[in-house]
């Protein structure tokens, strides 16, 4: 017989899985919502073609960056740290809580469900609502709400997708994806073989648990189709940086284009910053000239009135 304490809290956590907008959970999520509105950043992916010198290039310019479950073995080559981390993997959550705790982002994100059905708990954490449900997904299997449901669609690169979306980021772009392991699932439901393929940017990346994992690049090739399909009808735009990919569902753009588009979007936007920081200092000189103006006028009329008494 359940314990009628876990009955309650086995409710209580139901509720809020079937309500998670309207919780605090939720709430939370809402309050991020559009934080770095039309600002830049990169997704890091772990693949073998992520370099230090590229992370410590992102770190010198100040650019946020998402980075992803065991991204932490390459913080003893470079300052750059992340500045989002997010983690959809459970396993390596729960057997690598403490390095995951240890990683300095500004916020984590992991699924609420790992709290509570796994009962991994990662301090400070955001949670959000993991939606494994294609019946649920919605147009093009994109979340259009983040305080709703984060839609798992075989990567978490496409977790970081939405979440940066849902913070406004406008232009986003892919470091590290290399969409390429030496044992992969095609679209054809085809396993392919090919030792010479490295799979991250370290050796022994996952060894604890190789064995247990499968890529079904098949099924990530189609989300990240449905992830185009989606963005192309909004005004948010995903370039792929990275320096090796086999990824195609992006705009390509190298990695030293990608920094320009970003400092020439910046150049653009303190040039605005300055005409309307212009445009309000004129306008408060000709504000003051005007309070004044009617104030002397005020002055004039009451003189007038004054010696049309006398007279």
């Amino acid at each position: 017989m359940i314990h009628p304490l876990l009955s309650i809290q086995a409710r209580s956590q139901t509720f809020i899985l079937k309500h998670f907008k309207y919780t605090p959970y939720g709430r939370r999520m809402a309050k991020l919502r559009n934080t770095h509105l039309g600002e830049s950043c990169f997704i890091i992916g772990n693949g073998p073609s992520l370099t230090v010198e590229d992370l410590d290039t992102l770190h010198s310019k100040g650019i946020d960056t998402f980075a992803v479950n065991r991204i932490y073995q390459i913080f003893p080559k470079t300052d750059w740290r992340p500045t989002y981390f997010v983690s959809t993997d459970a396993v390596m959550l729960r057997d690598k809580l403490e390095e995951a705790e240890q990683i300095p982002a500004k916020i984590k994100f992991i699924p609420l469900q790992n709290k509570y059905y796994l009962g991994i708990k990662l301090k400070g954490a955001k949670y959000f609502f993991r939606n494994d449900l294609r019946e649920k997904d919605q147009p093009d299997g994109f979340s259009l709400d983040c305080t709703e449901q984060v839609n798992m669609r075989g990567t978490v690169t496409i977790a970081c997708m939405q979440l940066a979306m849902h913070l406004g980021y406008k232009h986003i772009y892919l470091l590290g994806i290399d969409h390429n392991f030496d044992k992969i699932i095609t679209e054809n439901g085809e396993i392919v073989i090919d030792p010479s393929v490295k799979n991250y940017f370290i050796e022994g990346y996952d060894d604890d648990v190789i064995k247990e994992v499968q890529h079904d690049l098949g099924n990530t090739t189609r989300a990240y189709y449905d992830v185009r399909r989606f963005i192309d009808k909004t005004d948010v735009r995903i370039y792929n940086a990275t320096r090796k990919t086999k990824l195609e569902a992006f705009e390509r753009v190298t990695f030293e284009e990608a920094l320009e588009q970003i400092e020439a979007r910046k150049a653009k936007m303190e040039r605005l910053q300055d005409d309307v920081t212009s445009f309000a200092e004129k306008n408060a000189e000709n504000r003051k000239a005007y309070d004044e103006a009617t104030k002397r006028l005020a002055e004039y009329e009451k003189e007038r009135e004054r010696l049309f008494i006398l007279e």
